[in-house]
């Protein structure tokens, strides 16, 4: 008996034992425990119920003759709160009562066993019937996910009978497709949705069905009315044998939504999301294209490659909801200025690549420019003003190369070394681009070594205090000298530390250096005021007046010999913050210049709130004052306002005693420059010290200063 045990009796199932005969019931019961079940029992229809509902069991044996409530109705309420689940109810009737065992089944009964009850049979019929609930209940849960799986794919199954040419169907077409009482009954009515353009080739299938192919598959779009079209997939297979052979079975799927889907898919393949440009990949393709219309005929073909410098920068400040804007924006900026033979594409985070079609190569690159200016022209994020430096590199067929990909990296490491040597632009040259490229990547590996091998110095340009001939203070200059190069220009490297991010700990040691250099002085007798440039990224970190006091308090520097220098353009790039951080430095004892003046952007207005201490007077017109009345002009107004500001005016790049003159009969107080004294070294500054003698101290008073 223990063969017939299915895989599911591995657990205990319970069961109920309905019976309003106690000794029938508990007889029923000691063999099915013995058999290892659990056995739940109730002598009457209501009970029985009541114990279902509760309890749930997995078979019913239920008696026929009960009072009250029978059997027959205690079956059809059981079948009522069973719903699917297939439980199994086993009948208890007599022998002969065949009327009974027709009404059993009707109430919903499993199986019946007539009594007086066959024992041995009896825990036999209860396997088979536990195990033929659980396949009726398999059964029913595979059609459930079937229908599931069908309606989830827009699939339903069909039959077309080649014979009348009907069709049946696993679910209503209709109602998958949006079709209100349409019945699609044979394959006229089916043809009859087909869009006109499709309906050759669906017939064409159809009779080569019936002229004996086995295999059916086509798409085939629906034309269901003026604003809704369906594109459908037909699959089919023939019978083979018998009657068979004049049915096709099959499957038809809506997939419109799976073949928008997919090119969704390939859309997003070849486009950037945010931005709605052609990424990489698409990019190098429109280039192909476009190389290949042009073999041998004339024109020329520019990729650009642009950078955004320190994008990270908005994303900080403006956060990434505005910089994903400014990213647009400019998107649709490139979008405006190309024509319909010309592509851009969104080739990295904040990088941009653009192909230009123009009649020859000087055409196209000063096109290039005209889109940079314009990239590079005001975007406002509600009432915040951006300028974004770019930098930005250009490769041009045929002049450069011919291939998709070599034109790309070219443009791309045209930019990269427009980015180290600190320049806007560069256009790629086949000859030196890559030597070039590879000394600038040479320059970027070697600073960052600079500082920790001790490359870096300070030299020091002396200034002159005019009213007393003396020496007042002095100007710290960077300088690199490279193991193998020898001394750098700062214009090469300075550029590089700044694109690189590394000016910040470079400035952290200049500040440092010069500060120890002016205790030094100090301790010595000749205190000079040091003036220190203060680069862009310097300016705007958070706690700059914090870091500059802690380096004074580290290195015992009186913060009245320190002059903090900062360039116009630079306190113009945010007046607000320039005020509070200068206001700072101010308050606890430094002095503050402004470089450069004259040749930025300055509001007066903001100029007249900066608390400043000095003015440095660009040397671009020191340079011509003796001969150029609209510089003298400029000197002039600059000293006027000084002194009514009370504010020392320091001329910069005072090389020749004609100027010095000049530059003293127009009311400066000081002069810096080589007529005065090189960048020199702190011992040269010592020595310069000792034997100075004003330049011209012997000569006649300076001459009047023409008006």
């Amino acid at each position: 008996m223990s063969r017939l045990k299915s895989a599911e009796q591995s657990r205990i199932e319970r069961l109920l034992i309905v019976d309003d005969d106690r000794p029938t019931r508990h007889l029923l019961k000691a063999v099915l425990e013995r058999e290892g079940f659990e056995v739940i029992e109730a002598g009457d229809g209501v009970t029985a119920v009541d114990l279902f509902a509760r309890e749930r069991p997995a078979l019913v044996l239920l008696d026929v003759v009960m009072p009250g409530m029978d059997g027959f109705a205690v079956c059809a309420r059981i079948r009522e709160l069973d719903r699917d689940d297939g439980v199994a109810i086993i009948m208890l009737t007599g022998a002969e009562d065949l009327g009974a065992i027709r009404s059993a089944f009707e109430a919903g009964a499993t199986d019946f066993i007539t009594k007086p009850i066959n024992w041995t049979l009896l825990t036999q019929r209860v396997y088979y019937a536990l195990r033929a609930s659980a396949l009726n209940r398999e059964v029913r849960q595979n059609r459930l996910r079937e229908a599931s799986a069908r309606h989830i794919a827009r699939l339903v199954f069909w039959e077309w009978s080649l014979s009348d040419n009907r069709l049946h169907w696993s679910d209503d077409p209709g109602r998958l497709l949006g079709l209100d009482e349409r019945p699609i009954e044979d394959a006229e009515a089916f043809m009859a949705l087909v869009h006109p353009e499709d309906r050759s080739r669906a017939r064409r299938a159809m009779r080569l069905m019936r002229e004996g192919e086995r295999h059916l598959e086509v798409e085939l779009r629906l034309y269901l009315d003026e604003s809704v079209e369906r594109l459908v997939r037909l699959v089919g297979e023939r019978g083979a044998r018998g009657a068979d052979t004049n049915l096709v079975i099959g499957a038809f799927q809506d997939v419109t939504e799976m073949r928008r889907t997919e090119s969704l898919v390939d859309y997003l393949a070849l486009h950037d999301e945010l931005t709605e440009l052609g990424n990489r990949r698409f990019f190098l393709r429109q280039v192909r294209e476009r190389l290949h219309a042009l073999d041998g005929q004339a024109g020329a073909l520019l990729v650009g490659w642009v950078d955004i410098a320190r994008f990270h920068r908005y994303n900080e400040a403006l956060g990434e909801e505005a910089g994903d804007w400014l990213l647009t924006r400019l998107a649709h900026r490139l979008m405006q200025q190309l024509g319909p033979l010309e592509a851009a594409a969104r080739v990295g985070g904040d990088e941009f690549a653009v192909m230009l079609v123009d009649a020859d190569l000087e055409e196209a690159h000063a096109r290039f420019e005209r889109l940079l200016f314009g990239l590079r022209q005001p975007y406002f994020v509600g009432e915040q003003e951006c300028v974004l430096t770019l930098t930005a590199g250009a490769a041009c067929h045929p002049d450069h190369a011919s291939d998709a990909k070599q034109l790309l990296a070219l443009a791309q490491d045209a930019q990269q070394l427009a980015r180290v040597q600190g320049r806007p632009q560069v256009l790629a040259t086949p000859q030196i681009n890559g030597a070039r490229f590879s000394e600038a990547l040479a320059m970027e590996s070697a600073l960052h070594l600079a500082l920790d091998q001790q490359q870096f110095f300070l030299l020091y340009q002396p200034q002159l205090d005019l009213a007393s001939g003396r020496l007042r203070g002095v100007e710290a200059l960077l300088r690199w000298r490279h193991p193998h190069w020898g001394l750098v220009s700062p214009a090469h490297f300075v550029p590089i530390l700044e694109n690189l991010g590394l000016i910040g700990d470079v400035g952290h040691w200049v500040l440092v250096e010069a500060c120890r250099q002016a205790r030094r002085w100090a301790e010595t007798g000749s205190a000079l005021r040091v003036g220190i440039n203060l680069s862009v990224r310097q300016f705007h970190e958070a706690d700059l007046c914090g870091e500059i006091q802690r380096i004074l308090a580290e290195t015992g520097c009186d913060p009245q010999l320190i002059e903090l220098e900062i360039t116009e353009s630079l306190a113009m790039q945010d007046p607000l913050h320039a005020i509070e951080l200068l206001s700072c430095l101010r308050k606890h004892g430094m002095k503050i210049a402004i470089d450069d003046f004259g040749i930025g952007h300055s509001s007066l207005e903001y100029l007249l709130r900066f608390p400043i201490d000095a003015i440095k007077i660009d040397q671009a017109f020191v340079k011509h004052v003796t001969t150029d009345r609209g510089s003298r002009a400029i000197v002039r107004a600059v000293v006027v306002m000084g002194e009514s500001l009370g504010l020392d005016i320091i001329a910069e790049g005072v090389e020749t005693l004609r100027q010095c003159d000049f530059i003293e009969a127009l009311g400066v107080s000081e002069v810096q420059g080589y007529l005065i004294g090189k960048p020199m070294s702190a011992d040269e500054i010592d020595a310069l010290m000792r034997d100075f003698t004003r330049p011209g101290v012997e000569s006649p008073p300076p001459e009047k200063c023409p008006p």
